[in-house]
């Protein structure tokens, strides 16, 4: 290979990822809580240490981005602690529980010894929380950075982690009464985004939203 061709490669996979994240905005910058708002904190709630976003164990609450969103494709990185609970909550109002007033992702250590074997289908990694089952495999153990990607599009939410597609759900073939008045934020058509901690240690980086 020579090396103008070695070049225009180079060229050519940086503007693929250019490409891939044009339109984006960072919403953590890495060093103080600018932009989200607390609700319902426990102990020190969410801190920053070296640049990463985390949810310690002795804190957690809910973390809410200060403005609202519709339509979306959310970013972000993550790395479980064992047993490691959290959520991503879309569409979400600040006051209420997030799962059911909005719509909660569910962010999980499935292989954790206090989950594995005792998860319901709709409450592994990526689900939408009692509502919609993620497929699973694709989860990385804890201790290891995860990508996820959520995209919120009308009615459609899709679920890729680490490159998978585990969600793909149309809101709209959710008939089941009992669901449907379990979770009225279904019918949500925007609201804030935000973790969701639960008492165990979790971390977050590189967290960007593009509004569609």
């Amino acid at each position: 290979m020579s090396r103008l061709t070695v070049i225009l490669t180079i060229v050519l996979l940086m503007a693929g990822c250019a490409g891939e994240e044009q339109g984006f905005v960072q919403l953590f910058n890495g060093k103080d809580l600018t932009g989200w708002t607390l609700v319902h904190g426990k102990g020190p709630g969410y801190v920053v240490e070296n640049g990463i976003l985390v949810a310690p164990e002795d804190g957690g609450g809910n973390l809410y981005t200060e403005k609202q969103y519709s339509d979306f494709v959310f970013r972000f990185e993550f790395r479980l602690s064992t047993n490691g609970n959290n959520g991503l909550g879309i569409r979400a109002p600040l006051e209420g529980d997030a799962a059911y007033q909005g719509m909660e992702i569910q962010i999980l250590d499935d292989y954790g010894p206090a989950y594995k074997g005792r998860l319901k289908p709709a409450q592994y990694h990526g689900s939408i929380y009692d509502v919609v089952p993620a497929r699973t495999g694709h989860l990385k153990p804890a201790g290891e950075w995860n990508q996820e990607e959520v995209t919120a599009s009308g009615r459609r939410i899709t679920v890729k982690l680490n490159g998978t597609v585990i969600v793909d759900a149309d809101l709209d073939s959710v008939k089941d009464p009992a669901i449907l008045e379990k979770h009225p934020g279904l019918a949500r058509a925007s609201g804030h985004i935000g973790f969701l901690g639960h008492n165990t240690r979790m971390e977050f980086r590189n967290i960007r939203i593009k509004e569609l």
